[in-house]
Formats: C-alpha cells, structure tokens, sequence
C-alpha cells in the first residue's frame, strides 16, 4: 500500500496499529519503512490514534514564502548587516516562571544609556505593563524570543521606530497582528532589543513559524528596515569594518569567506571570485593574521593550507577574550584590585572542582537562553569566571554575597552539573557584627580561618573572621582559652539564629501590626506564603494569616506557590509541606 493511503487509513481510525509482519523483530530493514510511517502519522497530528495539540513545528507555519526566499541568501549589495537570534520557548500551561524571570532580567538596572532600568514598550506604547502581558500568556503553549542587534545601531538615535516598522512588517508576512513586547539595551558595546511574542496569533490559534523564517526571514527583514532607516552602506565604511576584522582573534566574515572556497583544506587564492583591491588585500591580510595563529600555513605562492578546525578555534578565542573583558570589567565596578595573573576560569569537568568567595559580577552568557555566568573573587586569592547554566530566578545570588560553585555528579549517571549555592545573603562586611548565625561563624567553627590563603578575598575573610571572634567574646557567646583559642558557647549557632529571628519579627509585628508565632513541634502551620526575606542566619519565608505571621526557613520549592497557601507539620527536623496535596491541587512544583 503507498504511504499516503496508509497514513490516511491510521489518520481517519481510531486504533492503534502493530506495525511489521507477524514474529518481526526489530533491526531489520523493515524498522526505516516503520519510522517514516510513524512520522507521517505524527505530522498529521495523531499519535496511538488520537488527535494531539494543533500545534505541531513540523508542519508549515507562517512566513513560508518570505522565509524560503530569505534562505537562498539573495540579498541585495549595500544592506547593512543586523545579527538576529530567535528561539522558540515551550512552556505548561499557567507555568510562567520562566517567562516572568525573563521578563525580570531584560528590565533589569543598568541597561540604558543613562544606566537605568529598561522600559518595555509594544507596537503603540511606550510603557508597555509586563503583568498585563503575562497575564494574556496565562494559557499559551509557547513564546518566541528575538534578539535583534544592528551592525550599525550605535548610529540609530532610538531603536523603537526601526523594531516597530520590522515588527510591523513581520505581521505582514505571517497576515496576522502579533502581541509583542521589546525592551532596548545599550548595557553592552552593542546595542540591541530585546522582542517577545505571544504564542498566538489574532484568532487566538497556536502561532507557528516556519524554521527558514526564523532563521533567515527575520534577519532579511531586519537588514531591509535598518538600511532603509540609515541609508545604503557607503564603500569607506565597509572598508573600515574590513580593516577591523584582519587582525580580530575571533570568526569573522573574511574566515567564512575563506573557508567558502577551501576545498580538503586547501585554499587557492587564484580561483577565489574577481573583488576589489580592498577586499583582496583584506582577505590576503587576514590569512597573513591565521598564519600567525597557527591556524593557517601557505604552503606555496598563492596556496594555503587551513586548519580543520579554524572556525571552533576562533569562536573559542573570542568567548575567552570576552570572558577576560568581562572579568576585569566586574573586578573594576565592584572596586576590587587584583592582579592581572590572579584570573582563572572556573574547570566544569573537572570533578569535585569547588570554590568559594564573594559575587563580583554576574550576567547572561546566552540571553536569548537565560545561561548564567558568575565572576567570583575566591577565598583562594584568585578570580573566578564560572558558567553555571541556567538559574533559576530565586536561586540568582546578588553582587556581594557569598557563594560556593562545585561540580557534582548527577545521580544515577556519570555526568557532572555545575551547581551553585548561596553560603550568605549579606556581604562580608556586614556579617562581622550581625545577629544571627553567620557564614563567618561556621567558618570559624571549622577553624577555616587557618587554611585560607592570605591573599585577595582569602586575607578579607581572615580578619573579618578575627573580628567577628572578638564581638562573639564581647556578646559573651565564646572566650578565648589560654592557649588564645576561641572556645564557643553550648548551642551558640542556635543562640545567634534565635536572637536575629526574635529581633526580626519584633520590626515585621510593628510594621504589619501583626502578631508572630513561634513554630512548635507536632503543630500545623497554615497560611499563605506571603514573601521571603534575607537574613544573616540564611532565607526565610513569612507564612502569614489574618492576624499573625510565622518565620519558617525558606526552600526553593515554596516560590512554586508565591501568594498561595501553604500548610505543614513542624518538627524537631523543620517543616514537612504538603506538597503532594498541593500537585493534586494543580499547584505543584516542577
């Protein structure tokens, strides 16, 4: 039977087919005639005979014929050059914490060109409400994000007229409004726009568009509009650009011109197309630079040699020329001095690979992604650059606190994650004379104070720890033996975390005109989670009712149910949440 007569068969039926002859076994030829079968079935939006969501990427979307024309690279001479990366976020229904955090970041300080905090704006307004935007994705399967970055977008006074009039045009292609909002960064030496789009379009359909739209469409369309707003580019600034990119150590346009006609390796400079003398001289300069890189070799006039793998060689120096730039930019703004050999790059596979100290900086390494990079002045004298993947929002530390990043391994397998955890929420200074059990006094306790490195942060630490030993002695809570070492009082961890919560809840009756109960063994705890709050003894969370509140150390499965009700058993070991009865509940973690 021809394929499509079967596909209509499995589509049209409710049943579920056994495909193969009878005692078939899999491995044999039959198993690619079964796949593509299965395949179809699946394209047509049925799966064991039922129809799944209408919203199926495989199918054709939007865009289809722009984006197809896009593909083939047919652009014309002059436009100026816009760098777009556009990704596709799936997401649960009604489970917006991703899209909210992202929402967070791209507003986050620091973004304008005033240093500010981004304002997000839509297609007729200039303050566009991120709630309100929310809200309507309440029931969406998906969101796209765009970053949309010009060459040339330094020159552009505001970007919001050139992303209306693209976004604009992109309804055009895909004949239908779209719900977007943007936010503009000028926080880096490049300054681009930040787009989400709803998963819906005007009839309140799943939004779908086509791969080669999203990869090559939206770019053209970019290029088109950002031309026509500053004017073809002129041959002196290509030529400028050119200039800049011979002697860059990272991949740029002359290597993928280069490599466009290697063949087996080898590039012939005679069979390269007719240019002219800038280009070639360009070209011939920037092999002159790979020469000098070991990347490329002339084997004889006018014969070069390049190595397999230039382009991942040359992506991997400019990441690590970024990540330099970066880490000397954090220790510059967080008015840290350290010497140029004290940086490292934190080892992900190395396992058991673990450091400590203090948040210097923090940022995206993939906005587009929300992966997350930390600069951290270590215990160890030295400073850290460390990818830690993606974050969640309540797990992001801020500048100043104290944190620990080490590899672990997954459990089950023999794969390492990088994990990082938040040792102290206040900054060293404040933890000398703090009430509360501080990160200082388990170091202290555990006599880390004479391994550390006096050196950096690691010298910071030893004498804020020697200080916080002598208001420890002054507050009566430890002495110093004869042999001048600190002996703690029984229970003094307890004492300190019990003063801070005693001193806490005293600020939060008076300004909430509420009254605090103190957990009890065997008691429930009932109330709506209301906010978490920051403390020298580490994060707690404000269960709170009509007339009182109670404090009960925070986990991160709680922000799961922000302005929810919560209820629990105390014991002498914390909380036990009702956490199952909340997932029967459709409240439950992921």
């Amino acid at each position: 039977m021809p394929l499509h007569h079967l596909c209509e068969v499995l589509t049209s039926h409710s049943f579920t087919p056994k495909l193969g002859r009878i005692g078939w076994k899999h491995g044999t030829r039959l198993d690619s005639y079964i796949n593509k079968v299965t395949r179809a079935v699946q394209a047509a939006g049925h799966v064991n005979g039922s129809r799944q969501s209408s919203y199926s990427g495989t199918r054709i979307g939007r865009g289809s014929a722009f984006g197809t024309l896009a593909a083939a690279g047919l652009y014309p001479g002059g436009q100026r050059r816009v760098i777009v990366k556009a990704r596709i976020t799936k997401f649960k229904a009604g489970q917006l914490g991703a899209a909210r955090a992202h929402l967070r970041y791209i507003q986050r300080d620091g973004v304008t060109p005033e240093g500010e905090a981004g304002q997000l704006y839509g297609p007729e307004t200039d303050a566009a409400n991120g709630t309100s935007f929310l809200d309507e994705c309440e029931n969406d399967r998906h969101q796209f994000r765009l970053i949309v970055s010009p060459e040339d977008g330094a020159q552009l006074h505001d970007l919001k007229p050139f992303i209306r009039d693209f976004m604009a045009q992109v309804e055009r292609d895909f004949e239908t409004k779209l719900d977007w909002v943007a936010v503009d960064h000028y926080n880096t030496g490049q300054p681009h726009t930040h787009i989400v789009i709803r998963g819906k379009d005007d009839r309140g359909d799943d939004l779908i568009i086509t791969k080669d739209f999203m990869s090559h469409g939206l770019r053209m369309r970019a290029r088109e509009f950002v031309t026509l707003e500053l004017g073809p580019e002129i041959e002196h600034d290509m030529t400028l650009k050119l200039a800049r990119e011979v002697n860059a150590e990272r991949f740029t346009r002359l290597d993928r011109a280069l490599l466009k006609h290697t063949d087996r390796g080898y590039l012939v400079v005679s069979v390269m197309p007719p240019e002219d003398r800038t280009t070639h001289a360009s070209h011939m300069g920037r092999l002159k630079k790979l020469e000098s890189l070991g990347l490329a070799k002339e084997r004889q006039t006018g014969v070069w040699q390049m190595s397999s793998d230039i382009e991942t060689k040359l992506r991997s120096l400019g990441q690590r020329g970024d990540i330099i730039k970066t880490m000397h930019r954090s220790v510059r703004e967080a008015d840290i001095e350290r010497p140029a050999g004290s940086f490292a790059m934190f080892d992900t596979t190395k396992p058991n690979n673990r450091i400590v100290g203090r948040v210097a900086g923090l940022g995206l390494t993939d906005e587009i992604n929300d992966r997350h990079y930390i600069v951290v002045d270590g215990v160890d004298g030295k400073v850290h650059y460390a990818d830690v993947g993606h974050l969640r929002p309540e797990l992001v530390p801020d500048k100043g606190m104290i944190v620990a990043i080490e590899n672990k391994l997954v459990e089950g397998s023999e794969r390492l994650r990088t994990n990082l955890r938040i040792l102290s929420y206040f900054n060293l200074e404040k933890l000398v004379e703090a009430e509360g059990a501080t990160w200082l006094d388990k170091e202290l306790l555990n006599k880390s104070a004479e391994r550390l490195i006096r050196n950096g942060f690691g010298n910071d630490v030893g004498s804020a720890i020697t200080r916080r030993r002598q208001w420890l002695v002054a507050q009566g809570l430890g002495i110093m033996d004869s042999t001048n070492t600190f002996q703690p009082q029984p229970r003094m961890l307890e004492q300190l975390r019990q003063r801070e919560i005693r001193q806490t809840t005293q600020i939060l009756s008076s300004k909430l005109g509420l009254t605090h109960e103190q957990p009890v063994d065997g008691e429930r705890i009932e109330g709506t989670f209301s906010r978490s709050i920051n403390l020298a003894s580490g994060k707690y969370a404000m269960i709170q009712k009509s007339k009182e509140f109670t404090l009960v150390p925070w986990r991160p499965e709680m922000e799961q149910f922000i302005g929810r009700s919560l209820s629990g058993t105390a014991s002498s070991q914390g909380i036990n949440w009702d956490w199952n009865m909340k997932r029967s509940q459709g409240l439950g973690i992921s």
